[in-house]
């Protein structure tokens, strides 16, 4: 999880381990640039219990950006104003399995769900 934390920092991205009991690293003020919901800015939390090894198996935001119940989307033990969206990221054995692609993950998430 440090690992994580100090790959995003260094990046320039505000992080926050606040939801370290749930080995979540969360991005504050996140700004999404693709998509319906591009302009929006948003708290990204990443699961990163065994960052580098294994990859995010979805992604937790705030403020909620769809429905929960649809996509694969629902309440995220966070707290009620998050969402959990489960979303695979499938080609982690063949990256750099670093925070770069995290990123790149995360457009790809918020560009195509919700």
């Amino acid at each position: 999880m440090q690992v994580l934390a100090e790959q995003l920092r260094q990046l320039g991205f505000d992080v926050d381990l606040t939801f370290a009991q749930h080995n979540v690293v969360v991005i504050n003020n996140y700004e999404i640039k693709v998509g319906r919901h591009s302009g929006k800015r948003v708290r990204v939390g990443i699961p990163a219990q065994d960052f580098p090894f294994t990859a995010p198996a979805g992604l937790h935001l705030c403020p909620q950006l769809a429905p929960n119940g649809a996509a694969n989307i629902s309440q995220s033990p966070l707290g009620p104003e998050w969402q959990y969206w489960s979303r695979r990221l499938q080609d982690w054995k063949e990256s750099d399995r670093n925070a770069q692609h995290v990123i790149s993950y995360i457009n790809k998430v918020v560009l195509n769900g919700g």
